[in-house]
């Protein structure tokens, strides 16, 4: 939530010393515990108690960091000659960063954003002022409380506004207006902890493209990147003109697509009070991943991100055909490795579907022993490098002659990249009705954001094309 400080209701806390002001914080945080794992709802009485505990830990927490600032600035201030405490302050305070880095550490605190996430909250918000305000205004706790009042009541939730929340929405909805270019009657913001571009970082165990490949962020229509075959060195004798290495450079943009999602949710979930926004921080991000894990890998790259396999199959030069027949073989997977340059070796990685990754762990020698044990470690390994699993690869061998099988890749995937475009708007619809047209009791966020992905050097790669007609 924003406050003011020079709020006179602080002026009790203002007056306690720093010791006390500590154990005053620590008391509150233990009365406000409690609430956070309670399933049922909270009388009238406990709502406003636990609002005052909070803003009141709010401006502790305020406090306290001032101190450390202060602190620090006034210690870096006094090693430095001719340069001034006051000086130092005005200098190096940014209000707008200020601001998000508090929510991004705040929401850490709170679990609702992982290590990953915040690393990368941290990041953006250094470097990208969009992305700053982004953070400042939807990551506060005065947003939070209005988007959730929303969330209850779509049609007179805003009558319950605080001042504060009132003003974070007006906020915010700049923001968005400065993302999307035009306004929109019924569009929201979500919370910036609740969106998927930044909580689906730590998503790894059930995105594996997103783990192992490269991931960046955008506030605009497209991630503008570049791609080279390098630059050559090369030894040189004593007095001796170098060779031109001038690389080239390839733009490589990857634009983003709109990607909509339906994330229904009951109103006994809403009843939940406190436990709302943590549980539709799940929904989104789950609903977010089903229809982008198919696309980052065989996406069509038409009103859709361009998958892996679709990219290389386009790029031609990558894909390898079996070593014999149309049937997946241990001598494949040796051709498949051995094809990829020796650049990209080092941080290569192999991955297939299930089904495939299945097959390969069976594959015997003649006396009975596996010839890949590492396929089934933990994790898994093959021919000395990691083994992952990709479900939206072909799982099953087709031996028809006109057939496709794109079974097994190689490659490094740091030349895949994933865009997300920062800034996730939802829709809100109040009440969801069955066949018959009557009331099931829920409602529903229609969520839309950008997301692109393609690869940048298709050279990186090596693809196993088991049926072919060649």
């Amino acid at each position: 939530m924003n406050i003011n400080p020079k709020d006179s209701r602080f002026d009790a806390l203002r007056a306690l010393k720093r010791e006390e002001r500590a154990a005053k914080l620590t008391e509150l945080k233990a009365y406000i515990e409690p609430f956070t794992t309670r399933s049922e709802g909270i009388n009238a009485e406990e709502s406003e108690r636990l609002a005052t505990a909070l803003y009141e830990v709010e401006f502790l927490c305020h406090v306290r960091e001032q101190d450390q600032r202060l602190m620090s600035l006034h210690d870096a201030g006094s090693r430095e000659n001719g340069t001034t405490f006051e000086t130092k302050v005005r200098k190096d305070t940014d209000p707008t960063r200020d601001a998000a880095l508090r929510n991004v550490e705040r929401s850490h605190k709170a679990g609702r954003l992982t290590d990953a996430a915040a690393t990368l909250s941290e990041a953006l918000v250094g470097t990208d002022s969009t992305v700053a305000r982004l953070a400042a205004v939807t990551g506060s706790e005065a947003y939070r409380s209005a988007f959730s009042k929303l969330l209850r009541d779509s049609e007179r939730g805003h009558l319950l506004w605080t001042p504060e929340e009132s003003q974070s929405y007006r906020d915010a909805d700049q923001v968005r207006g400065l993302i999307e270019g035009a306004g929109g009657t019924g569009k929201h913001l979500v919370p910036f902890d609740l969106d998927p571009s930044i909580i689906l970082t730590n998503a790894g165990s059930v995105s594996p493209l997103r783990e192992i490949s490269r991931v960046v962020q955008t506030t605009s229509n497209a991630w503008n990147g570049v791609s080279s075959a390098g630059v050559t060195s090369e030894w040189l004798a004593e007095a001796t003109e170098a060779a031109d290495a001038t690389p080239t450079l390839a733009p490589e943009p990857i634009p983003v697509h709109k990607a909509a999602s339906w994330v229904p949710f009951s109103i006994e979930l809403e009843e939940d009070g406190l436990q709302l926004l943590s549980q539709l921080q799940a929904l989104l991000a789950d609903s977010a991943l089903q229809l982008e894990n198919a696309a980052f890998a065989t996406g069509s790259g038409t009103g859709q991100p361009t998958g892996l396999i679709t990219a290389l199959v386009a790029a031609g030069g990558s894909v390898i055909v079996p070593a014999a027949g149309e049937a997946l073989s241990s001598a494949d997977i040796y051709k498949l490795q051995g094809a990829l340059g020796s650049r990209w070796q080092p941080n290569a990685s192999f991955a297939g579907n299930l089904a495939i990754l299945n097959t390969i762990r069976q594959f015997e020698t003649t006396n009975g022993a596996l010839k890949f044990p590492g396929a089934q470690a933990v994790p898994a390994n093959l021919l000395s490098r990691p083994l992952h699993e990709i479900s939206g690869m072909d799982g099953t061998i087709d031996a028809a002659v006109t057939a496709a099988n794109y079974a097994l890749v190689y490659g490094d995937f740091q030349n895949f990249v994933i865009v997300d475009r920062i800034g996730t708007t939802v829709e809100l619809v109040p009440h969801l009705f069955g066949a018959n047209r009557r009331p099931t009791g829920e409602r529903g966020l229609w969520m839309h954001r950008r997301v692109g992905s393609d690869v940048v050097n298709a050279n990186a790669f090596r693809l196993l094309n088991v049926a072919t007609t060649a």
